[in-house]
């Protein structure tokens, strides 16, 4: 936990898994504002805890002012309507659940700034086995004779724990990973043809320990039903349409250490392609820790 925060880490039990970016990919953009989370998913928080995302796994909010004037910004923890909600979850009762520090400041051109988010569970035994979600708004705050404001939302879903926090749970802020590139493009694919990831013309996927201890992983392929996000608009299933093989998918990482992920995306003789754009999702999940956490890219293809 950074000096002077009074949010504690998550407690040992919990897990997390991350989507960056993902509400517009890469990394939201609105106007001249950039925001690096879209969505994350935690689960068995306690009640009765407060906890910080950044003390957990670093895992603050960046936000970014990619334009050429500096700009006043805000971040406002919202309670999301319905038409918001993802995953069944349930709306927070009231904002006050969630908070932000700092939660207004100005940004010159094309410099960012980190925001800690904090989640505050009350101590309520009604609340245990339900899952929320929080909304975080960072927008733009108008100057005189502005006619625009711009605006994104990072949206936070977490489940309650059944259990209560017990004095033996240690807290652990210490797990991180990242996965990149966030997107891989593959184009001009055809039924019958296998195409590597991780060639001349393909960037390899790499996995790297950024914590100050040894990680587990395993890489899979996902359908973006069975992830915490969903298909943009105007993409289909890549894994309905094309096997997706990765390698290596299951290894250890030593801190600091990082990891070369290749593999194909093979499409299979005599099934027509639809034009439209393909996605899947590949996981990289920190496992047999008692804090998970998970980060996705995305692979797109494009039919010929």
């Amino acid at each position: 936990m950074r000096p002077g925060s009074n949010l504690a880490p998550l407690a040992s039990s919990a897990t997390l898994a991350l989507v960056l970016g993902l509400c517009l990919s890469p990394p939201a953009i609105a106007g001249g504002l950039r925001c690096s989370l879209g969505e994350v998913v935690i689960t068995d928080l306690k009640i009765g805890q407060t906890y910080s995302l950044d003390s957990l796994a670093h895992l603050p909010l960046a936000i970014t002012n990619t334009g050429e004037d500096t700009i006043s910004v805000r971040v406002d923890p919202r309670v999301p309507g319905a038409g918001d909600l993802k995953q069944g979850a349930e709306a927070i009762p009231d904002s006050a659940w969630a908070s932000t520090r700092p939660n207004a400041f100005e940004l010159a051109p094309h410099q960012t700034r980190l925001v800690e988010l904090g989640l505050r569970i009350p101590d309520d035994d009604r609340l245990r086995g339900r899952q929320f979600e929080a909304l975080f708004w960072s927008h733009t705050l108008p100057k005189a004779g502005d006619m625009l404001t711009y605006g994104l939302s990072s949206r936070v879903i977490f489940t309650v724990d059944r259990e209560r926090a017990t004095p033996g749970d240690a807290p652990i802020g210490d797990l991180s990973i990242t996965l990149t590139p966030p997107e891989i493009h593959v184009v001009d694919v055809t039924a019958g043809r296998a195409y590597p990831i991780g060639d001349a013309l393909h960037p390899p996927l790499v996995v790297q320990n950024t914590s100050e201890r040894s990680v587990s992983v395993e890489v899979q392929a996902l359908r973006a039903q069975g992830s915490a996000t969903t298909l943009p608009a105007g993409c289909a299933e890549l894994l309905d349409a094309a096997e997706v093989r990765l390698s290596p998918t299951r290894f250890t990482l030593a801190p600091g250490e990082q990891r070369t992920i290749t593999g194909t995306v093979a499409f299979p003789k005599g099934k027509r392609l639809k034009t439209k754009p393909l996605m899947c999702v590949v996981s990289a999940a920190v496992v047999d820790q008692p804090v998970h956490e998970q980060i996705y890219a995305r692979i797109y293809a494009q039919p010929r």
